[in-house]
């Protein structure tokens, strides 16, 4: 178990998983998550928003979006935002993890900030299948549903938004320290 994780680790490894993780994404992004807002008016799918919605809101993109863009999103965003939280919760572990052993940062703290890609993961996972469940449901929704989707979408947001900051932090230790080792052995 710990030689897989010292691969998972690697520089190689870490390069490959961010092409796989952000790849996905982008296709997210550039693809399927358009297709589906073609339908909508543009206005942002649940996933786009990072600071949730209301019951209303939720109806109004449900109406907007038709049969047709309802059923796109379950085709084509859903099945492909079936991959990326785990890809996405692998790779910024790893990319961590490799950041804290390039920075010589093995704590508590920075385990912490190296696990929170899993609770990313996991919070797109319960907003995954609670819209998957808004979509099906549609149009007898639950409040209650929509309102805990609504929640999983914030605590996704606020969780990738502490990782990323952790990860610029973990990054600019590292080119710090690197810098420093430089400048010390030129001295030397």
């Amino acid at each position: 178990m710990i030689k897989q994780i010292h691969w998972l680790v690697s520089g190689k490894c870490v390069l490959w998983l961010l092409l796989i993780s952000n790849t996905l994404c982008a296709v997210m992004l550039g693809y399927s998550m358009p297709k589906v807002m073609a339908h909508s008016d543009l206005l942002p799918l649940f996933d786009l928003r990072s600071t949730g919605y209301t019951y209303q809101e939720a109806v109004f993109l449900l109406n907007r979006l038709g049969v047709e863009g309802r059923d796109l999103y379950l085709k084509y965003q859903l099945v492909l935002d079936a991959f990326y939280p785990i890809s996405f919760g692998i790779c910024y572990f790893a990319l961590s993890r490799w950041l804290m052993e390039k920075g010589q940062l093995i704590n508590r703290f920075w385990w912490t900030i190296a696990l929170l890609p899993f609770l990313v993961c996991l919070t797109d996972y319960a907003e995954n299948i609670a819209i998957l469940c808004m979509l099906i449901d549609y149009p007898d929704l639950s409040e209650t549903l929509v309102s805990a989707s609504s929640l999983f979408t914030q605590l996704k947001s606020f969780f990738i938004f502490i990782n990323i900051v952790g990860v610029i932090i973990l990054a600019v230790w590292v080119v710090k320290t690197c810098f420093l080792n430089r400048e010390n052995r030129v001295r030397s």
